[in-house]
């Protein structure tokens, strides 16, 4: 049995007005942040501690708002959408496999998934 994964990205509200979304890269694929779920802590802790200790954000200062099933292949995992102010974390993504993207690359992203319930990313 595969083991259970969750997966998440976050909205960064530019200063500007725009928007940005984490992503992971890795071998010219673009994909959610995504990490197993493990069975002391709920999905919900798994991608934060993902985003704390992986990406370097302040999780503090994150709101989720969205939480949305997606299908990647026979695989369902739960996607948790969160949302950050630029001008309250330093952004420095340190890992060179994570960076912020244009909405066009979550575009591409959502086209490898089925998503149970539309989620509405404002």
């Amino acid at each position: 049995m595969e083991q259970v994964k969750v997966a998440g990205t976050v909205i960064l509200n530019q200063e500007d007005g725009h928007k940005k979304f984490l992503v992971r890269k890795e071998n010219d694929q673009v994909e959610f942040v995504m990490t197993k779920v493990d069975n002391e802590y709920t999905s919900l802790a798994c991608i934060l501690n993902e985003f704390r200790d992986e990406v370097h954000l302040d999780t503090g200062n994150m709101e989720l708002v969205e939480l949305t099933s997606v299908y990647f292949g026979e695989l369902k995992m739960p996607l948790f959408v969160f949302s950050l102010d630029e001008e309250k974390d330093s952004l420095d993504v340190e890992d060179s496999i994570f960076s912020w993207e244009d909405p066009k690359t979550l575009r591409e992203i959502l086209e490898n998934f089925e998503i149970s319930g539309v989620p509405y990313l404002s």
